[in-house]
């Protein structure tokens, strides 16, 4: 701890060797990582974000699993001016040397993007697709979303992307799932991932790749038989030709030995082998497979049905207004909500769930509209006759007395100026003197 920096200083000067990255000030690590623990590492507009191992680590232990470097965009000018001067003293040349120098220098990379491959290249996380056993380009995934060039390593895949790049062992692939999407043009392959990894503050349990049924395409291994066998993968081809969703499905089931699921027994109304519905503000697709339920695309959702304790069909009233539905799954201590099924999918579904013995729960949210009998109708009719007699009939008692209206024209007469009862005295009693 000699050499710990204790101030809680968060900048300084970066340094990597053959074994750790450390950041130090004033010749005092701030932090030191192990290159072995780095994982993945991506830029993000001025950041680099290192993606930390953990599998080392228990379910609910701490751990550190991501750290970012800022580089403040005015540092990395003055790093490349510092860097420009350098080489202005060291090369004597003629002006015409020095412009084409220059220009050498604006396409230099920055300071964040050498570090970056300096990264890359000690953690051995950026390999190039020379060394990857297969290279397949282009590739379209819409979870995350983006292309990407898969390289198939020996433990590993590499997915490397115009902003993004991850790493998914063979050893933490879980499932895979070939879904025929609505359209009946694109295929989504799904694989699943029991080691997550994240792009920024989104994580991803799932890889979502969608392939055109009709996209074909030739691929060469780079390895030769003998080599595919040294290394293990004997079932592998040398040359692979036919739709691209094909030939990744088969090289992948080969080296995982997971079996790829597709639906089969349930289909739709319209004979489609999903329904349409939403998660929340989301619209999507839901698949009922032979043992599990998995939905496309935000979020994907995969529920075992050996996991579900009860499925509650809500809002199919006997009125012909609803014409949706929803569906709850309740599973696992906690429950998801399928919502705006089509009312036409509801006997399908029901034996559906039927058959795989699970049990359904329907619930009618309309309330029943209760008629009213005639002598209810007999008693509205009395009253409103009752009320008519009593607007005819009205009370000589409540209405305003004769004295009422002599006040109003006294008042009247006040306002004329005929004078008040005061002022009536005085007249009458002259009159009686006269």
């Amino acid at each position: 701890m000699s050499d710990q920096c204790t101030k809680g200083t968060n900048w300084g000067v970066v340094s990597i060797d053959d074994k750790n990255l450390c950041m130090k000030y004033n010749q005092s690590n701030i932090i030191k990582l192990p290159l072995k623990k780095v994982v993945n590492s991506n830029t993000q507009k001025n950041d680099i974000v290192l993606q930390l191992s953990t599998d080392d680590y228990g379910e609910n232990d701490d751990m550190l699993c991501e750290v970012r470097f800022y580089i403040p965009p005015q540092e990395q000018k003055l790093k490349q001016e510092k860097e420009k001067k350098k080489q202005e003293n060291e090369d004597n040349q003629n002006s015409m040397e020095e412009e084409d120098d220059g220009a050498d220098d604006d396409a230099e990379p920055t300071f964040q993007q050498k570090l970056q491959n300096e990264i890359l290249t000690k953690a051995k996380i950026g390999q190039s697709s020379a060394d990857s056993i297969l290279t397949i380009h282009d590739v379209p995934l819409i979870v995350p979303r983006g292309k990407y060039t898969m390289d198939f390593f020996k433990k590993d895949i590499r997915f490397h992307g115009n902003t993004y790049q991850f790493t998914t062992d063979y050893k933490g692939i879980s499932r895979f799932f070939l879904l025929p999407m609505p359209d009946e043009i694109n295929l989504s392959f799904v694989i699943g991932l029991e080691h997550p990894f994240k792009q920024g503050q989104t994580t991803y349990n799932f890889l979502v790749m969608q392939f055109k049924k009709d996209f074909e395409n030739e691929i060469k291994l780079k390895y030769s038989r003998q080599k595919l066998d040294e290394i293990g993968w004997k079932g592998i081809k040398e040359e692979y030709s036919g739709p691209l969703y094909d030939i990744v499905c088969e090289v992948l089931a080969e080296i995982t030995g997971i079996k790829v699921v597709s639906p089969k027994n349930f289909k739709s109304k319209n004979g489609l082998f999903c329904l349409r519905c939403s998660v929340g503000p989301h619209s999507g697709f839901l698949f009922p497979l032979e043992k599990s339920l998995i939905y496309l695309q935000k979020p994907v959702l995969h529920i075992k049905h050996e996991e579900i304790k009860e499925v509650i069909f809500q809002r199919i009233g006997s009125t012909n207004l609803n014409k949706f539905f929803d569906v709850k799954i309740v599973y696992k201590n906690q429950n998801q909500l399928f919502s705006g099924i089509e009312r036409d999918e509801l006997d399908n579904l029901t034996q559906y769930f039927q058959q795989k013995k699970i049990a359904v729960r329907k619930l009618q949210d309309e309330v029943p509209h209760i008629p009213l009998d005639d002598s209810d109708d007999d008693e509205d009719e009395d009253d409103s006759r009752q009320k008519k007699k009593n607007k005819t009939n009205i009370d000589p008692n409540n209405m305003d007395s004769d004295d009422d209206d002599d006040d109003f024209h006294a008042a009247e007469d006040d306002e004329d100026g005929s004078g008040s009862e005061d002022s009536d005295e005085p007249e009458s009693a002259s009159r009686n003197q006269k």
